[in-house]
């Protein structure tokens, strides 16, 4: 069993040596030598033709070299022969061993002299070398022999000479021989393996890492379950697929009864964590020490674009450092380069633990000193010098302000902190400390908002200007945070008045702030603000500075809910002539978020397509979950649920460390899987986010909205009104009370109306869709007509309803639509209408089919078998069970693609696409790739008409 399973994914190498069974079956000679690292799966390979020798009827022998007996002369060869010398009788064994092969008695009598060392064979060894040739010759005379050597890099000298010797004359004998010899060992063998690789016919099978369903095969095999696809991309990429350590690590896991479930990853990754750190140094000892070397400064440096920078940390010639880095490669522990990575954070704890802190410390300061040298950017530098010893080095805090200052401006104040803080140890001259100190402080006020007493002395005492203006805006946030609102207006109305006629971008860029600093606390101020200033008039966007207020601008305009029409024009203005890197990547997301709530869907996805090329990825986390939860939104409305998902997940992984937007990012996920059916996991997610004090944010609303969805469908009627209560205190006294981010009252119409109070659910209705009639968008007021109809009977009922219809209609808002259709057909079928209702039903259901929504389409099923129709049930299998984004990735694949360039066209992950492939395997029913261009080739059944093309191609 071991070996079918060990064999995964070696078609080609076991093609090779079935083929040097056959040949040797025939009386020829054949030659296989099986290269690579340690742990990569070559002695299971040499098992494995040892055993289909056997089962050929060929006369096998083998041996296994360990280093420890390298001092044993002829060690190896003893292994090989002396089980058939020994296996033959009396006479046969007189007759193997006579004439020249007499003189090789004494290698196999018990009391040889195996004191003297084997490290240099004296001249008197060659004629026992030529003896042991011919009893192999003697031996192949009686049947075609096939010899297998294991580990024969370790083999002791004497037997590699006599190997060498063997390898020269294999064309006139019948022995077939077969090595497994590690890359990257010592160059003794080299004569050895050179030889062989010279004989005609040599095959040279080079076995590579199992690959992610490879992977998860062999686990699903060992571990006797099936594996969710988070499950096995973990332990796939904290191995690198190498069979060795994909093995230890099955036995631990099986060891420890951890359920090897998605609900148990944290406590799996600890599990993984001691297991590379036992299984690791086992594997790494197994190489030269040059190996080790390279994979620690690779888990110090974390992505390594050049070998240049690589030898420099290690202290090592670049070719000793190439072979390092191909036998990690092979290994499965190094993501082929450049740039050079390791597959996983665990395998970088391990192996930075196996050198030790001390160590690890110096290689950091090492590569920081080596980056400094060869241009690296300031970033990269202040991260390596975080985790060594101050030295009082000058260049040092250089490195750490300029990187401050990056992550300032990228509004990333935690990190900024930290690159601070540090240089402060470093320490600074007396001269730049004050300063440290300024900016330090103004790191901490997001966090710690009594900060601001040791902000507002450094403002009074800060005499430059361009240092005033970084540190004003800083101050007039703290001084909002603690409810001194009106206090940070005067301060910035103050400063505003010092900014020069001729320095305009500096105005526009310190209200931009203004208004996001008021907008995080309450919109109503930043509104009273904008009005009493009068900010904004006359802006074009011809300037940075000028996008950037014009965005700002449009955020807090769909806040309020003033007008989707202004919100619109604002931010067309912010973005046509939005040029990134010039432009804050805020000024993209800001003007995007107007254009998402106010309707224009289709030029939102293009404006995120564009924030993806422009480098998205570079952004700090905070501004990435940002994007991310509105693409989530983005998705969810164009009834692409599995992207929505998708982005949502990743969006609140991001937002993790900071709590601003993950309250946001978690509402996307828990709609999504709402509209999906997936209760227990939607629970999940709100428990877990819900763990964390609720705070002041304007992000907490639509999560608050999200869990009173949650509770409906669980049927706690009155837990979720009192969600919605919330929502709404929150959103009338913070003065963003816009139904396009969170319609509360709506919900809680229903709400009421399930508790025969139709009175109040009608009047929250009615102010809702007044509210939405102000704001302008059809979506928006779509949802307040629906609940109204849901309320209403007879024709009012159905007047409501076919307005939010024809409304959402004009839109590409499709999973609105599929639930107001489902609405409408139900209506109309209580009217006496059935035929327009079975066809309002068949739209829903068919909408609702193409967005995977699995409840929504059960209910208009079952609406359209109320009708006395008969509809057919959606295909869980084939081509039309993949999702939008499925079928895009699959069809990539077909065309020959690989994971990487999927990746890249996609602007996703690599493991996101082997995630979904794994997925689109089994729902087509084929083992991988080769089958998939056939299968792709089923006819696809169009979507319903007006149904949008997935967010995500």
């Amino acid at each position: 069993m071991v070996i079918i399973v060990t064999v995964l994914e070696r078609a080609a190498e076991l093609d090779a040596l079935a083929s040097m069974v056959r040949e040797s079956l025939g009386g020829g000679r054949a030659v296989a030598v099986v290269e690579g690292p340690a742990g990569v799966g070559k002695s299971a390979l040499l098992a494995w033709a040892a055993q289909h020798g056997h089962d050929q009827g060929l006369t096998v022998l083998q041996a296994s070299c360990c280093a420890d007996e390298r001092g044993l002369p002829f060690g190896a060869v003893r292994q090989l022969l002396e089980p058939a010398v020994l296996a033959a009788g009396p006479d046969e064994r007189a007759s193997l061993l006579s004439g020249v092969a007499e003189c090789c008695q004494r290698v196999f009598e018990p009391d040889a002299d195996h004191a003297r060392t084997g490290t240099d064979p004296s001249p008197t060894s060659f004629p026992q070398i030529h003896a042991l040739f011919m009893l192999a010759l003697r031996l192949a005379e009686r049947a075609p022999l096939l010899l297998l050597i294991d580990d024969v890099h370790d083999a002791d000298p004497l037997s590699r000479k006599w190997l060498t010797y063997l390898a020269r004359r294999l064309p006139s004998s019948r022995i077939s021989l077969g090595v497994a010899h590690r890359m990257g060992a010592n160059s003794a063998e080299d004569t050895l393996v050179a030889e062989l690789r010279t004989q005609p016919g040599c095959r040279r099978l080079r076995p590579s890492p199992l690959s992610p369903r490879g992977a998860a095969d062999w686990l699903e095999d060992a571990l006797g379950t099936e594996l969710e696809p988070e499950v096995h991309s973990l332990c796939r990429r904290a191995t690198g697929g190498n069979p060795y350590v994909l093995h230890a690590l099955a036995d631990d896991l099986l060891r420890s009864g951890i359920p090897v479930v998605r609900a148990e990853l944290l406590r799996l990754e600890a599990l993984i964590a001691r297991s590379l750190m036992h299984h690791l140094p086992v594997l790494m000892r197994r190489h030269s020490p040059s190996v080790l070397k390279v994979a620690a400064a690779v888990a110090v440096l974390k992505r390594v674009r050049g070998m240049e920078l690589l030898s420099d940390v290690v202290r090592l010639d670049q070719v000793a450092v190439a072979g390092a880095v191909t036998v990690l490669e092979h290994a499965g522990l190094l993501e082929p380069g450049p740039p050079w990575q390791l597959p996983h954070p665990l395998v970088a704890e391990a192996l930075l633990a196996q050198v030790g802190e001390a160590a690890g410390k110096q290689l950091r300061a090492q590569a920081a000193s080596s980056l400094v040298t060869l241009g690296g950017n300031d970033t990269e530098v202040a991260d390596l010098l975080l985790g060594t010893e101050p030295e009082d080095l000058p260049w040092r805090v250089q490195v750490l302000r300029a990187a401050a200052q990056q992550a300032m401006d990228r509004f990333d104040m935690r990190t900024a902190r930290e690159y601070l803080a540090r240089a402060l140890r470093e320490p600074p001259a007396e001269a730049d400390r004050a300063q440290i100190l300024a900016r330090l402080r103004i790191t901490e006020v997001p966090s710690n908002p009594s900060a601001a007493a040791g902000l507002r002395t450094a403002v009074a005492e800060e005499v430059e200007p361009a240092e005033r203006a970084r540190l004003v805006p800083h101050l007039a946030g703290a001084l909002t945070r603690t409810g001194h609102a009106e206090e940070a207006i005067g301060l910035l109305d103050a400063f505003a008045a010092e900014i020069p006629e001729a320095d305009q971008e500096s105005l526009y860029r310190l209200w931009a702030q203004g208004i996001l600093l008021l907008v995080e606390q309450s919109p109503m101020l930043a509104d009273m603000w904008i009005t009493r200033a009068s900010i904004g008039q006359g802006l074009t966007g011809r300037t940075p500075g000028q996008r950037f207020l014009l965005a700002t601008l449009a955020l807090q305009t769909t806040l309020t809910g003033r007008g989707a029409h202004t919100a619109v024009i604002l931010a067309e203005y912010a973005l046509g002539r939005f040029d990134p890197p010039t432009d804050p990547m805020l000024t993209g997301a800001f003007a995007i978020m107007a254009l998402l709530h106010a309707d224009r869907l289709k030029e939102a996805a293009h404006w995120y397509k564009e924030l993806i090329a422009t480098g998205l990825e570079r952004q700090p986390p905070l501004l990435r979950s940002l994007v991310l939860s509105q693409r989530a939104k983005l998705a969810f409305r164009l009834g692409d649920l599995h992207s929505a998902l998708e982005l949502g997940r990743e969006a609140v992984t991001l937002a993790s460390a900071d709590q601003r937007y993950r309250p946001y990012a978690a509402a996307q996920v828990v709609h999504a899987l709402l509209e999906l059916g997936d209760i227990p996991e939607a629970t999940r997610v709100c428990r877990s986010s819900f763990e964390e004090p609720v705070g002041n944010h304007w992000s907490w609303t639509p999560l608050l909205a999200s869990r009173a969805q949650l509770r409906l469908v669980q049927g706690q009627h009155e837990a979720a009104l009192g969600d919605l209560e919330e929502c709404g205190r929150r959103q009338v006294a913070g003065g963003y009370d816009n139904p396009a981010m969170a319609p509360w009252r709506s919900q809680a119409a229903l709400i009421h109306g399930h508790f025969g109070d139709l009175a109040t659910g009608t009047r929250l209705a009615r102010e809702e869709l007044e509210l939405a009639r102000k704001w302008g968008s059809p979506r928006t007021m779509a949802a307040s007509l629906r609940v109204l109809g849901m309320l209403s009977t007879g024709p009012s009922a159905l007047e409501a309803l076919s307005e939010a219809v024809a409304l959402l209609e004009t839109t590409q808002a499709r999973t609105d639509l599929a639930h107001a259709v489902t609405d409408l057909g139900q209506a109309l079928y209580e009217a006496g209408q059935t035929e327009p209702a079975r066809a309002r039903l068949r739209q829903a259901l068919a909408l609702a089919e193409a967005s995977r929504a699995q409840p929504l389409a059960e209910r208009a099923f079952q609406a359209l078998l109320a009708t006395g129709a008969r509809p057919r049930r959606k295909r869980q299998s084939g081509i039309q069970a993949l999702t939008d984004r499925e079928r895009r990735i699959a069809v990539l694949a077909a065309e020959g693609m690989t994971n990487q360039q999927i990746a890249a066209e996609l602007f996703i992950a690599r493991r996101t696409v082997e995630f979904h492939l794994t997925r689109v395997y089994r729902k087509l029913g084929i083992d991988g790739r080769d089958n998939l261009a056939e299968t792709m080739t089923e006819p696809e059944q169009p979507l319903p008409q007006n149904s949008p093309a997935p967010l995500l191609p």
